[in-house]
């Protein structure tokens, strides 16, 4: 067995050393770490938009789902979140954590069930319609009013997170459980169109 690596993975490690070391060559240009982040923030910023951008003009093209990558995105959401909130050591109550999450997984499952699947041959695909679009506005607009009504408050940034983290489980596992009941019936059926 031989072990290569393809060049998509290759781009990938590629652009992550670059990005380390963009990021080491500033902390020696400003050892406090402030010009770090004002870059960090300004590529945030723009990262933001583009992502606003993409998500108004590709909503409504369909996608292929696959029970890894819905997996995938509720896990890295896990785990992001909660190095997060250990790293910014908010002061959060077991219970406020279990709301914040269980408030975002709700509104998650009813995202999910926007999305219109179809059987397209073999493959599972989803497509947006415009009760998903509003749907993630809704969840745009709701953690940046989170985050201006609480200010930038360790708290609140990490109640917030809490939040996203339960849409994104919520999310992927309404869409997961959609996934498995089409699934189920082109095995049932055979059908295929």
């Amino acid at each position: 067995m031989s072990l290569s690596i393809s060049s998509r993975w290759l781009r990938w490690l590629l652009m992550a050393v670059a990005v380390l070391a963009a990021a080491l060559v500033l902390l020696v240009i400003d050892p406090s770490g402030a010009l770090l982040f004002r870059v960090v923030g300004i590529v945030g910023m723009a990262l933001f938009a583009l992502s606003v951008v993409t998500m108004l003009l590709t909503f409504r093209k369909a996608r292929k789902l696959s029970p890894w990558s819905l997996a995938i995105g509720a896990i890295v959401s896990v785990l992001c979140t909660w190095i997060f909130f250990a790293l910014a050591g908010a002061p959060l109550s077991a219970a406020a954590i279990l709301l914040a999450v269980a408030a975002g997984a709700m509104v998650g499952v009813g995202w999910s069930l926007t999305n219109l699947l179809f059987i397209d041959g073999e493959a599972i695909r989803a497509r947006g319609n415009i009760w998903f679009l509003a749907v993630w506005a809704l969840s745009l607009l709701m953690t940046q009013a989170a985050t201006l009504a609480g200010g930038q408050t360790p708290y609140a940034v990490a109640l917030v997170s809490f939040l996203g983290m339960g849409l994104a489980v919520g999310n992927s596992l309404g869409l997961l459980a959609r996934y498995v009941r089409a699934r189920a019936a082109i095995s049932v059926t055979g059908e295929r169109r």
